[in-house]
């Protein structure tokens, strides 16, 4: 995902995951009008039992002061009725069948006011729209679900909305048939498991575009006034989706929708249907890096889901290194290095306020996470991790630990365990001081005489080990390149050639993560 960087929201605490359940497929049948904000849904809920067990729970937003959240009529099983309790975005079923490896089936029947979640409102053109914007832990407010990345599950969507709107959602829309004069019912279906985090529908007045891409439906979809420029912005979607399957492997979903919309962050990944800020469609060509990187979530992020919140960066960081390569790629290694600097930047200055790994176990507020920990310094570390093992061992090992672990979840371990094995090199010190230990290098160069210098290490703490290039300029403007393997916080230098030292330049060729100081 892309977020804005000039806005704020507030977070609803994190949901404890009930480890006695793994939700196999949600059904819902969801009902919205233009009569109020209220939505009316009967939600079946598939799920199998890894032990036996007297209840369970399933999140879901509870009624708040303001009478918004869900209010529960029923609960079967099986189509039996069955207690429940529903308090504090719980709901608790009790259960006599939860035996373990027992698949039961849950009917549960509520309506409200989502809090958030489902966003009804209007767009930039005063029209009504409804989106589903779920990311990190917000599903739970309009359907109840185990809302964690950790449990994966397929989905099945029966809308039923006025005739004015279109519907998205995630997976293949297998019907849309009118059911009176003013309501038209949709029906979407996908068996491919997916994070609550990226389970969306969406309706809005739209028009569709299908762009020519080979044995994959790509539709673009944009507001009736933006016709003209977002479908010119959005055609830019197939350079990274054939480069990504090229290098990486097949594309992960049925179909893939780029939509236009009124979601909080610059775009959200939603698997097979992507959410784009309504105003990143200008008509002039800019959304080209965007597009890049919430395809890329296709493959990161929702196809191989990070076990839990400390690893997001193998979603946001693997976004964000592989909308680099697709510069690379298409334009050179010179224009991704431009932005591989904007990137160490963006690192440098949130160290100068945060001191934190990325790998961050301690930080609760989950939108704390969305961070250039996550984001620049997670790409980085894939950068720098290529240069270490060579460029073919890095796409071996990507293209290995993403058939391994599709449509599952995977840690910074697992990743690693995948690298390691592609390389046939030990990386575990390597992983250890760019993911779990705060800050980078800071580094002072000195000359000490014509031919001398030092390299010093100022950060507080223990040396970094990593290669650094150093570019020599001597007096008579000829130059020198030198590598060098920094393991100790201090390095000196003695040069046997005779000329004298100008300048000393660090990184000329952008391979590390470091900042410079005088």
């Amino acid at each position: 995902m892309k977020i804005l960087l000039h806005t704020l929201f507030i977070l609803f605490s994190t949901s404890g995951i009930c480890q006695s359940i793994d939700v196999q497929k949600y059904h819902l049948d969801i009902t919205v009008t233009d009569d109020s904000d209220l939505i009316r849904v009967t939600e079946k809920v598939q799920i199998l039992f890894s032990k036996s067990c007297s209840t369970f729970e399933l999140d879901l937003a509870s009624l708040n002061e303001e009478s918004k959240g869900m209010l529960v009529s029923s609960v079967k099983e099986n189509d039996v009725e069955v207690p429940f309790t529903h308090k504090l975005n719980k709901l608790i079923i009790e259960t006599d069948k939860g035996f373990e490896s027992n698949v039961n089936m849950y009917t549960i029947a509520f309506e409200g006011v989502p809090i958030d979640g489902l966003v009804i409102g209007k767009n930039k053109y005063g029209a009504r729209t409804v989106f589903g914007d779920n990311w990190p832990n917000r599903a739970h407010n309009w359907f109840a679900c185990v809302d964690h990345p950790s449990d994966k599950a397929a989905i099945h969507y029966t809308v039923t909305a006025p005739k004015k709107y279109q519907c998205v959602a995630n997976g293949k829309l297998i019907q849309r048939h009118d059911i009176n004069k003013t309501h038209s019912k949709f029906i979407f279906d996908t068996d491919i498991p997916l994070p609550t985090k990226v389970m969306v529908i969406g309706l809005a007045q739209l028009n569709f575009e299908q762009l020519d891409f080979p044995d994959l439906k790509v539709i673009n979809a944009v507001y009736p006034e933006d016709k003209e420029s977002g479908f010119r912005d959005m055609k830019a979607a197939t350079y990274p989706l054939e480069f990504f399957i090229e290098n990486i492997g097949p594309y992960p979903y049925e179909e893939l929708y780029n939509v236009q919309s009124t979601t909080r962050f610059g775009g959200m990944e939603n698997a097979g249907c992507i959410f784009y800020d309504e105003n990143a469609i200008t008509g002039k060509g800019t959304m080209d890096d965007l597009l890049a990187h919430e395809i890329a979530h296709q493959w990161f992020g929702n196809s191989v889901t990070e076990t839990d919140w400390q690893h997001l960066w193998l979603s946001e960081g693997f976004a964000t290194y592989f909308t680099n390569l697709t510069i690379e790629n298409r334009f050179g290694r010179e224009k991704m290095n431009i932005q591989l600097i904007k990137d160490r930047k963006r690192v440098i200055g949130f160290s100068k306020s945060v001191q934190l790994p990325v790998v961050d176990t301690l930080t609760t507020d989950l939108m704390q996470l969305l961070n250039p920990n996550a984001y620049q310094k997670g790409s980085w570390f894939l950068h720098m991790l290529r240069n270490k093992i060579g460029n073919e061992a890095f796409w071996n090992g990507i293209r290995a630990y993403y058939d391994d672990y599709k449509y599952r979840n995977a840690s910074t371990s697992d990743f690693m365990k995948a690298m390691q094995t592609a390389s046939g090199q030990p990386l575990h010190s390597f992983f250890v001081q760019w993911l779990r230990t705060a800050g980078h290098p800071i580094i002072k160069t000195t000359i000490t005489k014509k031919n001398r210098f030092s390299i010093e290490q100022i950060q507080e703490g223990n040396a970094f080990e990593f290669p650094l290039e150093v570019k020599l300029t001597f007096e008579n403007g000829e130059t020198q390149l030198l590598n060098f393997n920094l393991t100790t916080k201090l390095f000196t230098f003695k040069s046997n050639d005779k000329r004298t030292i100008k300048s000393i330049e660090l990184d000329p060729n952008v391979n590390l993560l470091f900042e410079e100081v005088n």
